[in-house]
């Protein structure tokens, strides 16, 4: 009890005390420090091994050092020998040898900075390295996201307080999953670096029945042991998730907005669908294939579509909804704001697991623009008059030559006049168009004008 009290006594001290001001390091042995004033020291093999501590420009004056031991919550103290620690010449280093696992140090010595001789003190606590012996799962519910791995043994240490505390590890984990990769997911390998104590989560779910291997690079990068990985029983996951794709098989809208995107992009939340809502916009009358990609546990498929101050508001309650893997030729006309929320779902023991994405495009209303010029000279620019627009459903074009007869007929929009007729190359000159056309709004377009046929002399 008396030595409990020394120690006790001593601890006050150095939690009070100003005057430390050092360095631990490992002196001989596989060993780490757990920063420069370590609260614990690592070493492969406890009895191979030594540290030192060393002041910045203070000489350990007055030195005394003591090994401290924990057993069943109680501290006992035993001040050190002198052939049981090291001082250096010019008093600045102290290293101990002979070291005993799970014990701590601590060091005593006099601080003359200020004038009066001040006590300060440094601890640090000693343990002995203990490889992986055993990486589980839990087997009994279900985990749908942040997967937890609980690590045996737990290493510990004990602080100046006689409090015990756990150390953290650094491992590698190598497993499956099925991830986003290039355009399209697949089953890819992932690395994942994490760091605990007797758990570890890993953020990137397994989405694939698969095992886990497992490195202690604490010991591989730190200690610079030659570990061997650890491999886990097969874990069966009941995870979900998909990565939507959209194909448009309707007619792209030809205006060309600068910023533009042809692909449809699913995000996590409503908010950064509708964020990114300008990425995306098409023209009406817009067909969409949606594909889910999404994994082999995903058993239950909705899609829920929404419009206008809805779409704004991001409520899918009352959405019109689809229940399938995927959706071909689905139809937006109306512009707008157009909102897609997919869910993916299992049921497994009761329990279900579920993954959402959500994607928002914006229909403009129709629109027409006619050029005044084309030059069909072959060199890949501006070689055909060609109708720009925006959400329109029918669509007809006359062009006439300056003596009324017709040159060019068209009812499809997406198409343009290469400036020829009737097999040979139209002359140069002016040419007369009508064009009438209707909108996926309602609105009806009458159009009348030259277009100029340029073209350089040969």
């Amino acid at each position: 009890m008396m030595k409990r009290r020394i120690l006790f006594l001593l601890i006050s001290f150095f939690a009070a005390a100003n005057g430390f001001s050092g360095t631990f390091s490992i002196t001989g042995g596989k060993g780490m420090a757990s920063s420069k004033k370590a609260d614990y020291l690592i070493f492969e093999k406890v009895g191979e091994g030594s540290f030192s501590f060393s002041t910045d420009s203070i000489p350990l004056k007055g030195l005394k050092c003591y090994k401290i031991t924990l057993k069943e919550e109680k501290i006992d103290s035993l001040l050190l020998e002198s052939d049981e620690y090291t001082l250096s010449t010019d008093s600045q280093t102290v290293t101990f040898n002979n070291l005993i696992a799970n014990a701590g140090y601590l060091i005593q010595y006099k601080d003359y900075s200020y004038g009066d001789a001040i006590d300060s003190y440094a601890y640090t606590c000693v343990v002995e390295y203990q490889p992986l012996s055993s990486v589980t799962f839990p087997t009994d519910t279900v985990i749908c996201s942040d997967l937890e791995l609980t690590i045996e043994p737990t290493m510990t240490y004990f602080n100046e307080y006689g409090n015990v505390k756990k150390i953290d590890r650094t491992l590698s984990v190598k497993y499956n999953s099925y991830i986003q990769k290039d355009e399209f997911p697949s089953v890819e390998e992932v690395n994942a670096e994490v760091e605990g104590d007797n758990s570890v989560t890993l953020t990137i779910m397994p989405y694939v029945n698969t095992t886990f291997e497992v490195t202690d690079l604490t010991a591989k990068n730190e200690l610079k042991m030659d570990v061997q990985p650890f491999v886990t029983d097969s874990f069966y996951t009941q995870a979900v998730v998909a990565y939507p794709y959209m194909e448009t098989t309707g007619k792209i809208e030809h205006e060309g907005d600068e910023g533009t995107d042809s692909t449809l992009h699913f995000y996590a939340t409503i908010e950064e669908a509708k964020d990114n809502v300008t990425k995306f916009r098409q023209s009406a009358p817009l067909f969409l294939n949606l594909y889910s990609y999404a994994n082999d546990m995903s058993n239950h498929f909705e899609w829920a579509f929404i419009s206008g101050d809805k779409a704004k508001t991001g409520d899918f309650q009352g959405a019109y909804t689809y229940f399938g893997k995927d959706v071909n030729a689905f139809e937006i006309s109306e512009p707008d704001l157009h909102c897609i929320e997919l869910t993916v779902s299992n049921i497994r023991n009761d329990s279900v697991c579920e993954h959402r994405s959500y994607a928002c495009l914006h229909i403009g209303g129709s629109q027409l623009y006619v050029p005044n010029a084309f030059t069909p000279n072959g060199d890949n620019i501006n070689d055909e008059f060609r109708v720009g627009y925006r959400s329109i459903e029918s669509f007809e074009i006359s062009i006439y030559d300056q003596w009324g007869r017709r040159v060019y007929k068209s009812d499809d929009i997406t198409k343009g006049w290469d400036g020829t007729f009737r097999g040979d190359r139209a002359s140069i000159g002016a040419y007369y168009y009508v064009i009438k056309a209707k909108g996926t709004d309602g609105k009806e377009y009458l159009k009348k004008g030259t277009i100029s046929l340029i073209r350089t002399k040969e």
